[in-house]
């Protein structure tokens, strides 16, 4: 009779490692990097350079990264004391769902296949020359700034360049760094692009900050927000999401050889009807942002829910805002 000790194995407790994995790669998260990457690939599409070998490896690169970021994120705020300050109990290490060793190991782990898948995307789509090595650099760079951003003595996030970092690596760096990759050059209307997702992104991480300015401010994590304080701050965020959403918005009116608006306003005005869901959406989240930092500063998980499911939106309204890019793509271009 064949041996029955598996039928023993307790299943829950044996996947209990596994989730606390999942939770701590923090997958809400990955919608923001997809975004960045499905917006560069939309402009290739627009002038007939899209390559879906380079745009599935370009995708699988940035969210290894996030993920690496997201796991640097818990490791850093768990040693520096942040989230102690902040009573979190959602993260693996405040938690103790993952000792540090175990984090680090993880850490290095991803930076190692991220390092693999882009260099994986570099072979596809580059010779090996000049070119081949500065985006090798950058992708190093951003390895390291995933990693920095909340670890060591000088971490972007507690000196206030969390959001340049930010903007950099999911605008420009993503946006035209995916477009060269399959069409290779640049063009002013992706440079457009890339700059208002680098907004967006940027918007999203002070959702993020406004709402731990309190525990951000007891651990020493000095950040924009914090800096700014609630009124300063809430103004930063309408900029950076009416401004991201317009660079957007004008790099699809822009024709292909520069920036002249197309001559035709039948489509200007099309689009504007089907951009409308998204400036609806982004309003509705800043009314609501405001609302919440009109009140005291979360210190608990219930408290925290509704700045959670604000950065829940406007993420999927970026999402969201790509997805329509695609398609007007497709409707007026195709």
């Amino acid at each position: 009779m064949a041996p029955t000790w598996w039928l023993m194995v307790d299943v829950p407790v044996a996947y209990k490692p596994m989730k606390a994995w999942i939770e701590a790669f923090r997958l809400k998260t990955l919608p923001l990097a997809i975004s960045s990457i499905g917006m560069g690939a939309a402009l290739a599409f627009l002038h007939g350079k899209l390559q879906g070998s380079i745009t599935l490896l370009a995708i699988l690169t940035a969210v290894l990264l996030q993920i690496l970021s997201n796991l640097a994120n818990d490791y850093g705020d768990y040693i520096k004391g942040t989230d102690r300050a902040a009573n979190r109990t959602d993260r693996a290490l405040a938690s103790g769902k993952i000792s540090p060793e175990n984090m680090k190991t993880g850490i290095i782990i991803t930076a190692l296949m991220a390092l693999g898948s882009g260099l994986a995307l570099l072979m596809l789509s580059l010779t090996i020359n000049a070119t081949f090595l500065l985006f090798l650099l950058l992708g190093i760079l951003a390895i390291l700034a995933a990693i920095t951003y909340t670890v060591g003595k000088r971490a972007f996030a507690y000196s206030g360049f969390g959001d340049l970092v930010v903007f950099i690596f999911f605008g420009p760096v993503a946006v035209l760094g995916t477009f060269y990759l399959m069409a290779g050059s640049f063009l002013p209307q992706v440079c457009l692009a890339s700059i208002g997702m680098g907004m967006l992104a940027a918007a999203v991480l002070n959702v993020n900050n406004m709402r731990d300015m309190d525990s951000d401010q007891k651990a020493g994590k000095n950040t924009l927000a914090l800096r700014l304080g609630k009124y300063w701050a809430m103004f930063y965020h309408k900029g950076l999401v009416l401004l991201g959403f317009l660079m957007v918005f004008v790099s699809f009116l822009s024709e292909s050889g520069g920036l002249q608006i197309r001559p035709n306003l039948t489509e200007p005005m099309l689009l504007m009807l089907v951009y409308a869901p998204v400036v609806l959406l982004f309003t509705s989240h800043v009314n609501t942002l405001k609302e919440l930092a009109s009140l005291k500063s979360p210190g608990t998980s219930e408290e925290r829910a509704p700045w959670n499911q604000q950065l829940k939106k406007l993420s999927l309204s970026i999402l969201l805002l790509v997805a329509l890019y695609w398609l007007t793509a497709f409707l007026f271009v195709a």
